[in-house]
């Protein structure tokens, strides 16, 4: 499949960990597994990675709220 998003090249399946910041702190979500452009470095994810990668998100927004 083509990247949706750019139209340069195909997406690759692979499972990496995805880099996430908020309020100027980081976090790594593990072993995220998508499809990857190679070209603009969106994913496409199926339903059930996207609900694991926002609950991550969240808990980690949650996590530096709380200490603010």
């Amino acid at each position: 499949m083509i990247c949706p998003v750019c139209g340069v090249t195909v997406l690759v399946r692979e499972a990496r960990d995805l880099p996430y910041s908020y309020r100027n702190k980081s976090t790594s979500i593990a072993a995220v597994t998508g499809d990857f452009c190679p070209a603009c470095g969106d994913a496409l994810l199926d339903a059930s990675e996207s609900a694991r990668v926002s609950a991550a998100m969240l808990a980690f927004k949650e996590q530096i709220d709380a200490t603010n």
